[in-house]
């Protein structure tokens, strides 16, 4: 009982804290230095943006990824919206760019669907997939593209932050996520390639974007993960920026995380694959603890909470450790 008492708490703390101080840790001595990018060879890009009642920040969104420095990169941008009751579409067209493609489906069809319908209007080197929700800071999208110079990267993540500096508990908790997921993934980039994109900005080569992405999945992990089943590397491109406004609605963000952590475990089932070491070396490793055994960790609560109760009278330390869980 004892042995199965710290195997449980070994792992659940190997999950939440081990692997990512791990992780830098090894970077830090053993992982390959950040590439110095010179002349960069043009490419041409275009951003997708799946966007439903975002009337209130479609306009900022785009004039955002308009006002961007590209240097020798193009990029055009095609808005897809998905059944929105809104002016979302007019306030895209609005804008006058000859940059931006827009158009509305005849009724809600879903964002993988809509994903799906923009990627078979785009035929340029690079999809860059973006939340419409999402402004970009000054410099993003050019640091967002540099990675791909290397022929081996086939994606490339950004970097989401939240907007501002104030805000309640759930500002906070996410700043504070975020520049512990900011710091493992640049870990994790430097040996055996980022794990997974966020939503909120990454990039992938047009080859090795899916010929479909599935409905039930979330479509940010699948389409990276798909990356790394084609043969790509993931790259983490820490200045390419997207900044979001954080609900203050505990309920509401309870229900977005419930709704993504569900889709990610499909997603995760769809290429479990990768987890084999044999075929993805080092990055198995990387997915198994960043996305499989995180996931895991409120199965392993409860048994851990009951053995922490039945050793409770071993000792001071059990008695301790079975109060901070209770």
């Amino acid at each position: 009982m004892t042995a199965a008492f710290w195997i449980l708490a070994a792992t659940v703390a190997y999950a939440l804290v081990g692997y990512g101080v791990l992780w830098i840790g090894l970077a830090a001595l053993f992982g390959r230095r950040a590439p110095r990018f010179g002349a960069e060879p043009p490419l041409a890009a275009t951003m997708l943006i799946a966007a439903r009642n975002e009337e209130a920040a479609i306009a900022d969104k785009l004039r955002s990824v308009l006002a961007q420095d590209l240097g020798p990169h193009r990029l055009d941008v095609v808005v897809v919206s998905d059944g929105s009751e809104d002016r979302t579409l007019a306030r895209a067209l609005g804008l006058g760019s000859t940059r931006v493609r827009a158009f509305a489906t005849e009724r809600h069809v879903g964002k993988a669907a809509a994903l799906n319908l923009g990627l078979a209007r785009i035929d340029a080197e690079v999809v860059v997939f973006s939340d419409a929700n999402g402004v970009l800071a000054p410099g993003a999208l050019r640091a967002l593209l540099a990675p791909f110079c290397d022929p081996a990267v086939g994606g490339v993540c950004g970097r989401p932050a939240p907007a501002g500096r104030r805000g309640g508990w759930i500002a906070r908790a996410e700043r504070l996520f975020w520049a512990y997921d900011s710091a493992l993934k640049a870990a994790e980039s430097r040996l055996g390639g980022a794990v997974s994109a966020q939503g909120a900005l990454y990039a992938v080569r047009r080859t090795l974007a899916p010929a479909a992405v599935p409905p039930t999945v979330a479509d940010d992990l699948f389409v990276s993960l798909n990356v790394v089943d084609c043969g790509g590397r993931l790259a983490f491109a820490p200045d390419a920026v997207a900044v979001e406004e954080v609900t203050p609605r505990a309920g509401a963000e309870f229900r977005r995380r419930v709704r993504s952590t569900e889709r990610g475990w499909r997603g995760l089932l769809a290429m479990a694959r990768l987890l084999d070491p044999r075929r993805t070396g080092l990055y198995a490793a990387q997915l198994f603890s960043h996305k499989l055994l995180r996931r895991l960790v409120p199965f392993l609560l409860p048994p851990l909470l009951a053995l922490s109760l039945a050793l409770a009278d071993r000792g001071p330390a059990h008695l301790a450790f079975a109060a901070a869980q209770l």
